[in-house]
């Protein structure tokens, strides 16, 4: 079933509200699209974890802890306690 919306304005933007039963999260964030006909299209961001792909899950975190001196053990300096 169709559902008629206003534009509404919030201070310099306009809005367009998005009824509860449509069961989208808040914080989605959309690319937003003006047609031809003048329909405006919503489409969701989808994004990649690329903490999931191959590269990311078969890099070897302690060979850089190893080889790279800035990233060592920190000499302390004054009176902080290292524990």
């Amino acid at each position: 079933m169709a559902k008629i919306i206003t534009l509404r304005k919030s201070g310099n933007s306009r809005v367009l509200p998005v009824p509860n039963d449509l069961d989208v999260d808040v914080g989605t964030q959309y690319q937003v699209e003006k047609l031809p006909d003048g329909g405006i299209l919503y489409q969701p961001i989808k994004r990649q974890n690329i903490f999931a792909t191959p590269d990311w899950q078969e890099y070897d975190y302690q060979a850089d802890l190893r080889n790279d001196p800035e990233l060592g053990p920190v000499k302390p300096v004054g009176k902080e306690r290292v524990e």
